[in-house]
């Protein structure tokens, strides 16, 4: 996808063309673009607080829409209904990672160490022998070579690597100046999956305080780099569960989220609809952040929601608004 400024981006709504075609109603999904220009989803919160997750997966084909893939297809073995999981493709599988099962309300449900693999030939799950060093929820991943998926949690790094049969999971020791302790981030690579290099906005800490900081891992010598800012102008405010996508190289797309209210937590989440390119730096380390316009029509302010870079469009799925309560289930789409 080749960089063009934010005033050459235009939010709309994915054209119905005949019946209304079903498309994912939910909020803290798993999801990835594949190779081939689709968008594989699983899972999610199905509306509000103490409302059923699912173990639904779909899939989006550029120019077809969504479809749902029911269950008997799967192969004999698959996932449990898990929310807050993490997703990365590799090759021809998609990999899904960990997440939270909420279980029975007041159970406190169940954190997952799971690991499962898709085919993207024939949509059956397989679960991988290996499994998380811990169980680990509201975790960020993207791939960062043919064969390794970065995995950023509130502990540290981790990597899954495979060579499209076996996989291995290690802890990556890093240095630098890194997001330790943030959960809730938004995540993208910089690059494609050769780059290397991974960059992690926003998040939340354990003791409820937002970050707008960028940082970038480089993969080549497992260094962190917190982004200096040197805007002059309006850049992103402290944000948790954004979402974000690879828009080119050294740029990614950041949309949504959500802010505190003056109280804190206590006073709820303020949902945001901003749109942002973000460009990189990579010799002085600094961030640059252009706003896109949020002319009508463009989508609601949200958090929890999908983005996801397909060939040269940008597809934002699901989500829910904390003030309205509303999960989204409309697709939007960001062209340049």
């Amino acid at each position: 996808m080749a960089a063009v400024p934010a005033s050459a981006w235009t939010w709309s709504a994915l054209p119905v063309k005949g019946p209304a075609i079903p498309a994912p109603k939910v909020s803290g999904h798993a999801s990835a673009a594949t190779n081939d220009e689709r968008i594989v989803l699983f899972g999610g919160l199905t509306g509000s607080a103490g409302s059923p997750t699912t173990d639904d997966l779909w899939v989006y084909d550029k120019g077809a829409g969504w479809k749902m893939i029911p269950s008997k297809e799967q192969g004999g073995t698959r996932p449990q209904r898990r929310m807050y999981a993490a997703s990365a493709v590799l090759g021809d599988s998609f990999y899904l990672i960990g997440g939270w099962d909420p279980g029975e309300p007041g159970s406190g449900g169940t954190f997952l160490d799971d690991i499962w693999r898709l085919s993207l030939k024939t949509l059956k799950w397989d679960r991988v022998e290996t499994s998380l060093p811990y169980p680990v929820s509201r975790h960020s991943a993207c791939a960062v070579s043919s064969d390794t998926i970065a995995i950023h949690t509130h502990k540290g790094l981790l990597l899954l690597s495979s060579d499209g049969r076996d996989c291995s999971v290690s802890e990556q020791p890093t240095t630098g100046d890194g997001p330790d302790g943030l959960s809730m981030c938004g995540s993208a690579s910089l690059g494609g999956d050769e780059s290397g290099r991974m960059l992690i906005f926003g998040g939340s800490t354990r003791t409820q305080e937002l970050s707008s900081a960028a940082y970038v891992l480089d993969t080549k010598s497992w260094t962190w780099t917190k982004l200096l800012s040197k805007q002059k102008g309006e850049e992103p405010r402290p944000i948790a569960s954004p979402c974000a996508t690879y828009a080119g190289d050294n740029e990614c797309i950041v949309f949504g989220g959500a802010t505190l209210g003056k109280d804190g937590y206590a006073g709820g989440l303020i949902p945001q609809d901003e749109t942002w390119l973000c460009t990189v730096n990579k010799g002085t380390a600094t961030v640059g952040w252009e706003k896109i316009a949020s002319e009508d029509p463009s989508p609601e302010g949200r958090v929890a929601a999908s983005l996801n870079a397909v060939g040269d469009e940008v597809i934002l799925q699901g989500g829910w608004d904390p003030v309205s309560k509303e999960t989204y289930d409309k697709t939007w789409v960001l062209k340049k």
